[in-house]
Parts: C-alpha cells; sequence; structure tokens
C-alpha cells in the first residue's frame, strides 16, 4: 500500500512537469487503490481485486501512450 502511495506522488509529479500521459492515467488509480487497501477490511473489497484493477489499468494506460501519436 506505501508503494501505491508513492508511485501516486511519482506519477502527479511526472505528469506536471513532463506531461507524460500514462501518469496522467496511473496517477489517479494508484493513489484510490491505496485508499481502497486502507479501507479494504471496512468496504469488504478484496486485495487481489484492487491489484488486478490497478495491474490491468497500468497495461492500458501504457498501451494507450504507445498507440496515441504525439504523445
Amino acid at each position: 500500500m506505501t508503494c501505491l502511495l508513492a508511485m501516486a506522488v511519482g506519477c502527479f509529479a511526472n505528469a506536471f512537469k513532463n506531461r507524460t500521459y500514462h501518469c496522467v492515467i496511473t496517477g489517479p488509480l494508484f493513489l484510490v487503490a491505496a485508499i481502497l487497501l486502507l479501507s479494504s477490511e471496512f468496504t469488504h473489497i478484496k486485495p487481489v481485486l484492487i491489484w488486478t484493477v490497478v495491474l490491468v489499468g497500468t497495461a492500458i494506460a501504457f498501451l494507450l501512450e504507445w498507440r496515441l501519436p504525439g504523445s
């Protein structure tokens, strides 16, 4: 969970400084995932589901940056 918070901060900084397209998508994704993992005991969301969404979302973000011209 701590790694997700660190990655979210890094992605937000990279998105603002370098305008990296995948960081615009993954920054909020990592932040929401970290918050959900923190509250997974109360929300009854399984951590496996959260990590699956993070992996798929990250892959989609990189594919979009790779495929979109001018990114």
